[in-house]
């Protein structure tokens, strides 16, 4: 079986998972059939989001693009290197370590992600994310982040339709202003989704999904 694992969120910095957009989000872009929310809660500074778009392809394709773990360097933004620590293909369930490229002045970064595939009744598809504060040694030259959790969704509208949400937060840890870190949060989101529909208009055929999401 051709490695698979979750991508999308290793240049993700965001938020707890909820199906909607918390009542007091703030619609920060519109444009190009994608949508970014962004809001607060009193306990994290830093923004959370929810994005999302509709892609014209089946479900398959764009859910097999954020499972392409030796494809995504190629498109992820900030995604400098990532490899599987394990993975359960039963239960849906895998570990990653992942290296994210900040630009210069700033030190790059690095983490450890727990993640879970599954599929609901209604078809729906969702991978869910959190960091691990251990799983894979310290490296000084980066800084480990350890507060991270996020969500993807795929809703099949049609046979070539489908519906992608992302939700997340993280701590980028170190000394990043707090504007720049919001600001941050608006744009990655949309850049993402971005790429991810380039991605998808060039001719490929879709990889096999994992069994538990058949």
């Amino acid at each position: 079986m051709k490695k698979l694992i979750l991508t999308a969120c290793a240049a993700l910095f965001c938020s707890a998972v909820q199906a909607s957009p918390a009542a007091d989000a703030k619609l920060s872009i519109n444009k190009n059939n994608i949508k970014v929310w962004t809001y607060q809660d009193s306990e994290n500074p830093i923004m959370m989001y929810k994005a999302e778009t509709t892609l014209n392809v089946p479900i398959e394709q764009a859910v097999s693009l954020i499972l392409d773990v030796d494809h995504a360097v190629k498109w992820v933004p900030f995604l400098g290197s990532m490899k599987v620590l394990s993975r359960d293909p039963k239960k849906g369930e895998f570990q990653l370590y992942m290296v994210l490229d900040f630009p210069f002045p700033l030190k790059d970064r690095d983490l450890v992600v727990q993640g879970k595939m599954s599929k609901d009744a209604q078809g729906i598809i969702s991978i869910q994310n959190k960091a691990l504060k251990k799983g894979y040694p310290l490296n000084k030259e980066y800084v480990r982040l350890t507060n991270y959790e996020g969500d993807w969704s795929f809703q099949k509208l049609g046979p070539q339709k489908v519906k992608v949400s992302t939700y997340g937060y993280a701590n980028p840890e170190g000394s990043i202003p707090l504007s720049a870190a919001n600001m941050f949060v608006q744009q990655q989101p949309y850049q993402m989704l971005r790429k991810m529909k380039a991605e998808l208009s060039k001719p490929k055929a879709a990889a096999a999904l994992p069994d538990i999401l058949k």
